[in-house]
């Protein structure tokens, strides 16, 4: 198909229409044409504009049919309301092939297909049983869900009679060849509607027969009558063949076929001669109003002995105006919108309100000659209720109110207060833990109230877990939350169900002591905040946005990053505030907190030693977890202080510092022994969380070659030197000697065990060494304990493999390597 032929049809019909009319749909099959235009005033309430065609000519089924028959249509909704659809067609030829004509109506009409309309779409509710409404339901709609089908084309139907007794019998009404009044090329431009006020008029009837023949007598009614007694259209329809339901006004213009063209009332006068017939008609459906005008019929036929109401077809005698007469036609007193009149109308009543169609007129142009066709026109009126905007949006709002207000009372409610700190009250929104620390527990809690009038189902939203796949968490790694109180728990789902008028609380436990959220947070990669998502089962969410403020820490940061940190900066914490992004000098060969923590370490074990306790017990104390004697929540709260001295550069001995955060109820005083211990595992998680360890992992491989032998153990020592900075050859230098000191400190005899100063206990001369046989051999075996015990966790602790974790072979090599440098020991 060449779109430049519609394209020039559409310019030519846009040049004839009023000023302002807009072309809203056209479709082409072939030589089928349909342009709808709309007016200016009506075009802003077309919406869901949809086109189809169907071809019925040559081709599979299965592809679809294309040739020169077939039929094309559009959809409009109109108002919100009222589905429009027009069909042009053009069936197949031939006065014998009636069934063909009626094949290609049925393929049209069955396959003939609509995009969904738009949601917006209101539509009709047609209020009696049986007469289904206009929802849509976002399905593909046919020409059968249309409320209005208006059917136009050249149906080819014919009469079915004689060509000589057609011709003879119209032969006295056919009009003489008159000046043409109807160009062949395009019309000039109309004037605007609103310029030149006009009412349509019917165009004028061919001229009467005794204005052509004076001794004609005026009865082409009645001849058009007879001669439609034999259409194949009306027999069809009579017959439920085809167009079964669609109406059509009262013919009064000539038949529209088959002219010579140029001429305006000759008869085909080639070799053919095709038999004039009307083959282009013009028909109409309302959806529902012929069943609604039968259940009437019926009605007023009771108590007849014989009942016409069947009858749809009057040809003979008729004083009606429409040749196809239905129940529609009969008058019956009722209200209207529409005002009574003797035209062809069909009108569908519902609960609120009509639909109706009425023909203003029905007739042919007699004088364009441009075609063997002369073409058939029409004019209707059509009343609908339609939806107005200002009004629809009033109602939606006021039903949303309704709706929202029957919801709201219906719907599960709960009440969500966050309690203050410190008991002094209740406050709503924020959770707010304030000053977070490293491995600091800080906790709040909240109350829950169901305050509807509904049972409510509770719990917390899930998300995916940023480290583990298919794995949902409530809330970040560091966040933990925990129901109590009344209501029944929801089993594994960690919610709860409350009855109206029942709490719960929602206990909080914020803890940060993961190495990589504490870099994180030191970078200001991430930050102390969350939104937690209470959900309320067919009720409202509830949003508790978490909140706290990040304290710098020294754990997890790098040597050359902490020998930076000047005297009297207040530790990282203060330097970090101060100078954020500053580089500064190195001002120390090892880190300030690894001097302080080894310097209290050594002080106090060198008092504690001269004493039995649990040194001497417990060979390997303070640093292996084993012989720890302080554990639970104290030594977590003790630890948070040691930090807390090491991050603001404070001595370990401040014993306010070091009990901040005690339970209040923790009324024990703080030992000695206690912190010894909390200061030895703090020291070896400092050391294990340095971003590049000790002796980093880029010398691993030549750890690992080294082992015991001393030589090539020496040289990854000077590779530290010269390889990396300085400072890891000096922390690894500095805590040899350290491990050296305590491994001699923590051997030391256990005094219960030295040999008696008194001169009385003197030893037999048969056993010269009795008297320190007991330290020797005992003290020997502790002193390796301690040995390999201390080896072990801070070979653990200093030395980085590449990939992660070591293997029990790795971990030998690590231990024979750091034991080269304390073997005097």
């Amino acid at each position: 198909m060449d779109p430049k032929i519609s394209l020039k049809w559409e310019a030519h019909a846009q040049a004839a229409v009023p000023v302002g009319y807009i072309c809203r749909a056209s479709k082409q099959l072939v030589g089928l044409l349909l342009m709808v235009f709309v007016s200016p005033d009506l075009s802003p309430f077309v919406t869901s504009v949809s086109t189809a065609a169907v071809g019925t000519g040559v081709g599979l089924r299965a592809t679809g049919f294309m040739g020169n028959k077939g039929g094309v249509g559009v959809r409009l909704v109109i108002g919100e309301t009222l589905k429009l659809v027009l069909v042009d067609c053009h069936l197949a030829a031939f006065v014998n092939n009636t069934e063909r004509r009626n094949w290609d109506a049925g393929e049209i009409s069955e396959r003939m297909s609509f995009d969904p309309v738009e949601k917006n779409f209101v539509g009709f509710d047609k209020g009696e049983k049986g007469d289904p409404g206009n929802d849509s339901g976002g399905a593909i709609e046919s020409i059968e869900d249309a409320d209005i089908l208006l059917w136009c084309g050249d149906l080819n139907y014919r009469v079915e009679l004689p060509n000589e007794d057609i011709r003879r019998l119209l032969s006295s009404y056919m009009p003489k060849e008159l000046p043409p009044t109807h160009a062949d090329g395009p019309s000039a431009p109309a004037s605007p509607i609103d310029q030149v006020p006009r009412e349509f008029e019917e165009p004028p009837l061919p001229p009467l027969p005794s204005e052509i023949h004076p001794e004609a007598v005026p009865t082409l009614e009645g001849a058009i009558d007879s001669l439609l007694n034999h259409d194949q259209l009306y027999k069809q329809q009579k017959g439920a063949k085809a167009f079964v339901g669609f109406r059509e006004g009262k013919i009064k213009f000539l038949p529209s076929y088959k002219y010579d063209i140029g001429t305006v009332g000759r008869w085909d006068s080639t070799a053919k001669a095709r038999a004039p017939s009307w083959c282009d008609r013009i028909l109409w459906k309302v959806k529902g109003a012929e069943a609604q005008e039968a259940r009437r019929g019926r009605a007023r036929s009771r108590g007849m002995s014989i009942l016409k109401d069947e009858v749809l077809f009057e040809t003979e005698d008729s004083d009606e105006e429409d040749i196809v007469v239905s129940r529609a036609d009969s008058a019956i007193p009722h209200a209207s919108s529409a005002p009574q009149a003797k035209t062809p109308t069909s009108i569908f009543r519902f609960p609120s309100g009509e639909i109706g169609l009425r023909q203003l007129y029905y007739t042919s142009c007699q004088n364009v000659t441009s075609s063997d066709h002369k073409p058939v026109v029409s004019m209707f009126e059509v009343w609908f209720p339609s939806v107005v905007p200002e009004m629809k949006a009033k109602v939606h709002a006021e039903v949303a109110r309704e709706v929202d207000k029957m919801e709201n009372e219906r719907r599960p409610v709960v009440t969500v207060v966050v309690d203050q700190v410190g008991g002094g009250g209740y406050e709503e929104g924020a959770v707010d833990f304030g000053e977070v620390r490293y491995n600091q527990i800080k906790r709040r809690s909240m109350t829950v109230a169901n305050t509807g009038t509904a049972g409510a189902t509770i719990k917390f939203v899930g998300r995916p877990a940023s480290d583990e796949e298919g794995k949902e968490m409530v809330a970040k790694e560091w966040l933990k939350v925990q129901f109590f109180g009344g209501g029944a728990g929801i089993e594994g789902e960690g919610g709860m169900e409350l009855q109206p008028g029942e709490v719960c609380n929602v206990v909080l436990t914020m803890s940060i002591n993961k190495l990589k959220h504490v870099r994180s947070l030191n970078e200001g990669e991430e930050t102390v905040m969350d939104v937690l998502v209470l959900r309320v089962v067919e009720g409202r969410d509830v949003f508790l946005p978490i909140g706290g403020e990040w304290l710098q820490s020294g754990f997890g940061r790098g040597l050359k990053e902490l020998v930076r940190i000047p005297e009297g900066a207040g530790g990282i914490r203060g330097w970090k505030e101060e100078s954020v992004g500053s580089k500064r000098e190195v001002l120390y060969s090892a880190p300030r907190e690894l001097y302080k923590m080894t310097e209290y370490l050594l002080k106090h074990l060198r008092e504690i030693v001269k004493e039995e306790g649990r040194w001497s017990s417990k060979p390997g104390w303070p640093f292996l977890g084993n012989t720890w004697a302080v554990g639970g929540e104290r030594r977590e709260n003790l630890a948070v202080g040691v930090w807390e001295c090491l991050d603001r550069d404070l001595e370990l001995d401040d014993d306010a510092t070091l009990t901040f955060s005690f339970d209040e109820d923790d009324e024990k005083p703080l030992e000695t022994i206690e912190v010894v211990e909390v200061v030895a595992d703090v020291l070896l998680k400092w050391l294990q969380g340095l971003k590049e360890g000790v002796v980093p992992q880029e010398i691993w491989p030549d750890v690992y070659k080294a082992g015991a032998d001393k030589k090539l153990a020496e040289q990854v020592l000077d590779k530290l030197f010269t390889s990396l900075s300085p400072v890891h050859a000096n922390v690894f230098v500095y805590l040899t000697g350290f491990i050296m000191e305590i491994i001699s400190l923590l051997s030391s005899p256990i005094p219960s065990q030295l040999p008696s100063k008194d001169p009385g206990n003197v030893s037999s001369p048969l056993s010269p060494i009795q008297g320190v046989l007991p330290f020797g051999i005992l003290g020997a075996a502790r002193g390796k304990i301690v040995k390999h015990g201390a080896l072990e966790v801070f070979a653990e602790a200093i030395v980085r493999k590449e990939g992660g974790d070591k293997t029990a072979e790795d971990k030998r090599k690590a231990v024979a390597f750091l034991e080269v440098f304390v073997s005097d020991i």
